[in-house]
């Protein structure tokens, strides 16, 4: 996995093979860094948000469900939460969930069922969550402009999960005036 300075060199962490920049192509919120794999589907979000009141397993919950809400999907569904240790980070949980996402503008042709393994890195020295997304598409509609990759989509939730975490575990802040 190479090596990925993300917000100026502010942060830097290991993006699975294959991803590519986002901002290349298409406008990306100043709060966020998105990478994806056009063969798997599947995309790395780091986003910095401020800090919320919920605690522990809740606050990813929450940040789960505002995602879902976000991506408008009506179906989701909490495999499991657990504490995950990052190095420099005081406070970090781990999500891995599923949700029925339409791609773009497809709803009305079907959604996809898309893994989201999701973690919530907390910086309570400076009032931020930083939550690190990996979403892969574990099913996909036939009428959803991904069915061409259908092929690629064997994704196994535990072998996602270990790739996530390899990940996550090179996650280093190397700037905190990026917080303000």
């Amino acid at each position: 996995m190479p090596v990925q300075s993300l917000f100026g060199g502010a942060i830097s962490i290991d993006i699975p093979q294959g991803m590519v920049d986002i901002s290349n192509f298409r406008e990306v919120p100043d709060n966020q860094e998105v990478f994806a794999n056009a063969d798997t589907d599947q995309s790395v979000i780091v986003e910095i948000l401020e800090s919320i009141e919920q605690q522990s397993h809740e606050a990813i919950k929450f940040h789960f469900e505002q995602l879902a809400e976000t991506n408008e999907a009506p179906n989701i569904h909490i495999i499991k939460t657990e504490d995950v240790k990052v190095d420099g980070i005081p406070l970090a949980y781990m999500l891995v969930g599923q949700q029925q996402i339409a791609k773009f503008n497809e709803r009305e042709q079907g959604e996809n069922s898309v893994l989201v393994v999701l973690a919530l890195l907390r910086v309570p020295d400076h009032t931020a969550d930083i939550l690190v997304s990996l979403n892969a598409p574990t099913s996909v509609s036939k009428h959803s402009s991904s069915y061409k990759n259908i092929d690629m989509l064997q994704i196994d939730a535990s072998k996602a999960t270990d790739q996530f975490l390899e990940m996550l575990h090179t996650f280093k802040i190397n700037d905190y005036s990026l917080f303000g």
